[in-house]
């Protein structure tokens, strides 16, 4: 008889130290899990922000590359506009383009230049008055 309490507290204990190990493994296995999850999620969500980012950039580019694109056909068709004037109405005899786009910006500059030399004269008259 006492071989066979003492074989049951053995086992009793060998019981014990395997539920007491088994409770360390379960939750040893439950906070991997939680890792686990957790790196998932992360992973996760770094996909989708890369995906978010690179659909951004995609976006970005297109506007970009349309804005750049309609800038260069103002540009483009307001030049041939400009020349088109300058020929037919500005444009002297034996004038090229350019020596005729030249000459109208030295007009400019003089006229300029004119207006600015009446405004002082006009602003020292009235001064003295």
């Amino acid at each position: 008889m006492k071989r066979n309490i003492k074989s049951l507290i053995l086992l009793l204990a060998a019981t014990t130290m395997c539920g007491v190990a088994g409770a360390q493994n379960a939750t040893k296995m439950e906070e991997n899990k939680m890792q686990r999850v957790a790196d998932t999620e992360k992973n996760g969500y770094q996909k989708i922000e890369d995906g978010v980012v690179k659909g951004y950039k995609a976006i970005e580019n297109g506007v970009v590359s349309g804005y750049t694109a309609i800038q260069d056909g103002v540009v483009e068709g307001f030049t041939k506009i400009s020349d088109a004037f300058v020929k037919k109405f500005l444009m002297r005899d034996g004038e090229t383009l350019e020596e005729a786009k030249a000459r109208i910006a030295r007009e400019e500059e003089e006229l300029h230049r004119q207006n600015q030399e009446r405004t002082v004269a006009s602003r020292q008259r009235n001064a003295s008055n």
